[in-house]
């Protein structure tokens, strides 16, 4: 060929051929000026433009490549070869819903194109089509047996999707023709892992890694998913990492680090990670805004907020109401009722396989007591110094003794505080069932012949809602740790009261609403509160109004930071005391307050502190301002508790309305406001009348001792009236259904 361009240098065969085989040497360089020239040579010759676009594509200059595709398309427009090329190309970047268009333009004119099925099916999977990705597997698997990957891809999607055992089919399926396939047995352990079966995943994981058989990232991927969930987080993101440095340069492995960063902290780093994977990939895999949007929101970063959100919302709203967890969806502004029970049904999608495990608890179970008590179970991981516990430790140890048996199953850590000792003596029987599987906890607590088991985590942190699916007690209830629906078949109540789920709004929930008459959420008057500090000990002006506001950072916004602002402008001599435990949190809203024309001097950072001292702090305040449309919630209970008045703006959705339901509780809803500006109108009033202020914070000391938010007596016979309504029912072979309070 060397020969032939020293007679002719534009003969465009041989420019051709000589790039393919520098090309198949990986001399990428050369590769392309070769096919460059023959492009040159002649410009409507197909092959020269598709090949130059693969020399391109294994560059990763995935613009370049594209246009190279996109024209061999248009001078072969019946050669499905282009299309899937640029269909390639499109995913490699990023672009899905391309990519798919140029499969299905190439299977078009070849139906029997098989790479280019197997390709629609994983792009389909990446989109979240889920159901027509499955059926391209499953036609191509009854067709092509001998499709390994295929029959991997699949496994795969079911274990994506929390259908278990069919990937643990396709799995063995695979190993049973291809012994030892190590991808597929890595693939075993992560669904030994989905099932915290530890064990028994990490015995798989380490025997694909002795036997060095399969790519070290795929090994590393596993082992860090394997150290997340055995809580060593430092070991997950080491993990993590290497699994980057030996090859596994993926957008799900950036996803995966940026996860661990979060994790322990490291949120700005996770930003940065995320950065890195949309300049190489573009936006995905599908979970790539709400991860970003989830660390910015921790960090008080709000850049992009205008453009981000909205469109988060809109994906939430149409076709992609999987694109965050339900948890963070929360806490979005813009989201209805309806809107956030569609989340909650798309997030609970995953727990579909272990509810056809289930029911471990008939239907019909322990209708007759046989004049036995009733048997209350808690489920929870925040048996512990948590805000959980702090609101409901006096619950528990009201229960009535003679009417019900009281089970604590604890999933979280098992630390040897004051409140872990407190709660453990306050139960009947407290269970550590935190390492035990999801299959063997729900056992355990069928074994106990659970009644009535209460889930206090719903989908926050550290929840296993695969408990609840395999049905271990016939009435499952959601209460307080998850304000909202779990939008499952396996939860059968949620507690509420008529402030966060007017009744009218039932129709926007999953589970049967059961009304408690005063406030959901409990307060424990036996909180220890240390002695008192004076302002200048808690780095405090003495002579300035002190708005206050504890929430968790992700709970601020731009939009409640600029009435903030606007309240810091108003009333001069005035500061805002934020809790911030995080440098790039200080640094982000000091930021905010510059780029409003304020002096940084007016924000005051508070950081974390034991209970009992955060309690003696939080009275030197003057104004608590709350957040929406996520409000405060035991930060709330903890000012009141300490004389501070709590003004909310209530909003529409049930974490919007908590503030609110506490203030009626306590017997001041003078504090509650229906939009921003009615609540910048008190907050102003309050700030200019201390006389006013003062008139609120003696009823709330008077209020310690006769309103229903503080009386965890009276709170604990309306719960347990509820308990045994629900039992009534179910007893009467009833289903469940909206249990409104009863007076008198």
């Amino acid at each position: 060929m060397r020969k032939v361009l020293e007679s002719d240098p534009d003969a465009p065969d041989a420019l051709l051929i000589l790039g393919l085989l520098a090309a198949g040497e990986q001399r990428f360089d050369e590769a392309e000026v070769l096919l460059r020239r023959c492009v040159a040579a002649a410009p409507g010759y197909m092959h020269a433009y598709n090949n130059l676009g693969n020399v391109l594509m294994a560059r990763r200059r995935y613009a370049d490549a594209q246009v190279c595709y996109a024209d061999a398309a248009r001078l072969a427009p019946n050669n499905p070869m282009p299309h899937f090329n640029l269909g390639n190309c499109l995913r490699e970047q990023g672009r899905f819903s391309g990519a798919e268009d140029a499969y299905r333009k190439a299977l078009a004119l070849a139906p029997d194109y098989v790479d280019a099925r197997v390709n629609l099916g994983n792009v389909l999977r990446e989109q979240g089509f889920y159901a027509e990705a499955e059926s391209l597997y499953s036609d191509l698997l009854a067709h092509h047996p001998e499709l390994h990957e295929v029959r991997l891809n699949l496994g795969n999607l079911y274990r994506l999707t929390g259908q278990l055992d069919r990937a643990r089919e396709q799995y063995e399926a695979l190993l049973s023709v291809q012994p030892g396939h190590s991808r597929a047995e890595l693939s075993r352990a992560l669904v030994l892992l989905a099932e915290r079966d530890l064990e028994g995943a990490e015995h798989l994981i380490m025997q694909v890694q002795r036997a060095g058989d399969t790519t070290s990232h795929e090994v590393l991927a596993a082992l860090c998913a394997l150290r997340m969930r055995q809580g060593d987080n430092a070991a997950a993101l080491e993990a993590a990492m290497a699994s980057i440095a030996a090859g596994g340069e993926t957008p799900v492995h950036y996803l995966l680090v940026a996860e661990m960063l979060h994790e322990i902290g490291r949120r700005r780093e996770a930003m940065d990670v995320l950065e890195r994977s949309r300049a190489r990939f573009g936006e995905r895999p599908r979970q790539w805004s709400g991860a970003m949007l989830k660390n910015q929101r921790q960090l008080c970063d709000w850049r992009g907020w205008e453009d981000r959100v909205p469109a988060l919302v809109q994906r939430l709203r149409g076709s992609d109401p999987d694109a965050v967890g339900s948890f963070e969806s929360l806490s979005l502004p813009g989201l209805a009722p309806a809107d956030l029970l569609a989340v909650a049904r798309a997030y609970g999608e995953r727990f579909r396989s272990w509810m056809e495990r289930g029911p471990l608890s008939s239907a019909t179970a322990g209708r007759d007591l046989g004049g036995r008590r009733l048997r209350i179970g808690y489920l929870s991981g925040d048996f512990h110094e948590h805000a959980t516990a702090y609101l409901t430790a006096s619950v528990f140890e009201m229960h009535d003794r003679d009417r019900f048996e009281v089970f604590a199953y604890s999933i979280g850590p098992a630390d040897r505080s004051a409140m872990r000792l407190r709660l453990m003596a306050a139960f009947e029987h407290f269970e550590d069932i935190r390492n035990l599987g999801h299959l063997d906890a729900a056992r355990r607590i069928a074994a106990d012949g659970i009644d009535i088991l209460v889930d206090l985590k719903g989908y926050t942190r550290d929840a296993r809602p695969e408990i609840l699916a395999l049905r271990p007690a016939p009435i499952q209830v959601n209460w307080l740790g998850f304000p909202g629906s779990m939008g499952v078949p396996f939860v059968d109540y949620l507690i509420v009261d008529p402030v966060v789920v007017p009744p009218e709004e039932a129709l926007c929930y999953e589970e049967a609403l059961a009304y408690l008459p005063d406030s959901y959420q409990p307060t424990d008057p036996r909180r220890k509160v240390a002695p008192a500090v004076s302002r200048s000990e808690a780095c405090l002006p003495d002579d300035c109004f002190v708005f206050c506001c504890f929430n968790n950072p992700f709970k601020l916004n731009p939009e409640v930071f600029g009435v903030w602002c606007g309240l810091l402008r108003d009333v001069p001599n005035s500061v805002l005391w934020l809790y911030a435990d995080d440098d790039d949190v200080r640094a982000n809203l000091s930021r905010e307050v510059a780029a409003r024309g304020l002096s940084v001097e007016r924000l005051i950072f508070a950081g974390k502190m034991p209970q009992a001292e955060h309690m003696a702090r939080v009275a030197l305040a003057d104004l608590f301002l709350d957040t929406w449309p996520y409000n405060a919630h035991t930060t709330a209970s903890d000012a009141l508790w300490a004389g501070v008045p709590v003004l909310t703006c209530m909003g529409g959705t049930f974490p919007s309305r908590v503030a609110a339901s506490v203030l009626s509780a306590a017997g001041v809803k003078e504090l509650i406001t229906a939009d921003p500006g009615e609540y910048r109108a008190l907050a102003l009033r309050l700030a200019r009348s201390p006389e006013i202020l003062a008139g609120f914070r003696m009823r709330l000391s008077a209020a310690r001792a006769v309103a229903a938010l503080f009386d965890p007596a009276r709170f604990t016979n309306s719960l347990e009236d509820l308990y045994g309504r629900m039992w009534a029912r179910h007893a009467e072979g009833l289903r469940p259904e909206l249990l409104a309070f009863e007076t008198g």
